[in-house]
């Protein structure tokens, strides 16, 4: 079962920064693989990543 909870330990805004970056990364990566194959558990990947963008940056939003 996965969960939909995100922990971040962040000290400071440029951390901050830094893992709305990552997430930015890996949510294109997934995004790209989903383009390629449309396999259904990696739109589910990709949407799990969305929201997690979406919790850091709430002015991210992304629709299939």
């Amino acid at each position: 079962m996965r969960s939909n909870i995100l922990f971040i330990s962040l000290l400071d805004e440029d951390d901050f920064q830094d893992e709305i970056k990552r997430k930015q990364d890996e949510f294109l990566d997934i995004y790209s693989l989903y383009q390629r194959t449309g396999l259904p558990w990696i739109k589910e990947e990709l949407l799990t990543k969305a929201y997690q963008l979406h919790l850091l940056d709430p002015e991210f939003t992304f629709h299939v």
